[in-house]
């Protein structure tokens, strides 16, 4: 008989894996074994997803391309697509999917389990997609964790909720949470570096605790912060200066310095470093991987390529063409479009309800022109009833009632009869 899941000779074995080459953790295998339960309750989405991320990211010939998914549909559009993985950004769940009472700006104002249950959903989808089809690779996730909604204990709780969802990589942000906010909004307050390194503690050793090795992403946001919590820390002195706000905390000095010591302390934590920007700076971009690389010449960089710059007219067409290649250059091997699916699901229902006011039907025809023309190129979704599970749900009817059932759904369908 094998060792119990919580046996320390377990515990050891896990840790021992190549997979954990040079990432230190502040804590052993002795107090991962004091909080395992004597089973291990196994999500194969998120361990199998986070074996498949991490060696995504480790190709040399290759960057992994991400969008942010705001709805279920968008992210079946995707796998549809055969997209590697799948984005999720907490501002878009506080915008749109979260599980609250209204939609939020990115201010952590929506409840904290709001982005796994999203997760969970997108992967129950796509799981019975598969199922429907018999084909198609489950994209792994990478999601945001925010700030994790609190201190330690909150990020252990988050962790694992994110992993029972079927996470593969989850980031969190140096900021602090009780005043977070977008990473390209003003006045953000980041927290001292020990601090931080104790929530990328907390994260890890939940994902130990689970056995699920989750790709681990440290963002700092110190480039554009104003303030910090705290002038305690050696490792962020230096970058500070004396003065201190009406709110009682510490204005920064130097952002550039300060964001590059942080996530060179950071590196030693995590799988992947990022740096929240408010430009697309390529420039940046190699001072910040040149620095990190010079220390850690393998770890993987992340960067967000958001709608939260305006893009338009700033380079020249071969320029924007090149711009995620030359990133992958400099070791930006994660590379995601954080609001993408905002911005199309807004703009495509204004130009559709802008043509069809009044009662215009030939903006649904033109729709439906489009998606015609769409299907031809693998699109799906013009068949509104299959796409969100009709067939599958038929099948079990077939099953149960007897293909000659007249309860049958599709027999007599529109869809069936007109697509």
């Amino acid at each position: 008989m094998g060792n119990s899941f919580d046996s320390l000779e377990s515990v050891e074995s896990y840790l021992s894996d190549p997979r954990w080459d040079n990432i230190k953790r502040d804590y052993d295998a002795n107090g991962i074994s004091s909080l395992r339960s004597p089973f291990q309750v196994v999500n194969t989405i998120s361990e199998e997803g986070s074996k498949s991320l991490l060696n995504l990211l480790q190709r040399d010939d290759c960057w992994v391309s991400g969008l942010g998914a705001a709805t279920t549909q968008q992210a079946v559009q995707m796998f549809n697509l055969s997209y590697e993985i799948i984005y999720i950004s907490g501002w878009q769940v506080a915008a749109e999917s979260n599980n609250g009472e209204n939609t939020y700006p990115d201010l952590s104002l929506y409840p904290s389990d709001s982005t796994p249950n999203f997760i969970n959903k997108i992967n129950n989808t796509l799981v019975r997609k598969i199922s429907e089809h018999k084909e198609g690779i489950l994209p792994p996730i990478v999601a945001d964790a925010e700030s994790g909604f609190g201190g330690v204990y909150s990020v252990f709780n988050l962790t694992s909720q994110f992993i029972k969802a079927g996470v593969s990589g989850l980031h969190f942000e140096d900021q602090l949470a009780s005043e977070k906010k977008c990473g390209h909004m003003g006045g953000k307050v980041v927290i001292p570096t020990h601090e931080y390194i104790k929530k990328l503690n907390s994260a890890r050793l939940s994902s130990d605790v689970l056995g699920s090795p989750v790709v681990l992403i440290a963002r700092t946001d110190a480039l554009h912060a104003s303030l910090i919590t705290s002038d305690f820390d050696d490792d962020d002195r230096e970058f500070l200066s004396n003065k201190r706000t009406s709110d009682g905390y510490f204005s920064i000095k130097d952002n550039h310095g300060l964001a590059i010591k942080k996530a060179l302390r950071y590196a030693e934590y995590a799988d992947v470093i990022w740096c929240e920007t408010n430009t697309p700076d390529l420039g940046f971009a190699k001072e910040f991987a040149d620095e990190i690389r010079k220390v850690f010449p393998d770890k993987i960089l992340a960067y967000n390529c958001s709608p939260s710059f305006n893009w338009v007219g700033k380079f020249s067409e071969n320029e924007i063409k090149e711009f995620q290649k030359n990133l992958f250059e400099l070791g930006y091997k994660l590379q995601f479009v954080s609001l993408a699916g905002f911005h199309s699901l807004a703009s495509s229902m204004y130009e559709l309800a802008k043509n069809y006011k009044g009662g215009d039907m030939s903006a649904i025809v033109s729709l439906q022109e489009k998606e015609i023309q769409l299907s031809e190129e693998g699109y799906t979704a013009i068949k509104h009833q299959q796409e969100v599970g009709g067939n599958y749900y038929e099948t079990i009817g077939e099953v149960l009632l007897g293909e000659e059932s007249e309860l049958l759904s599709t027999k007599d369908s529109t869809e069936s009869d007109q697509f």
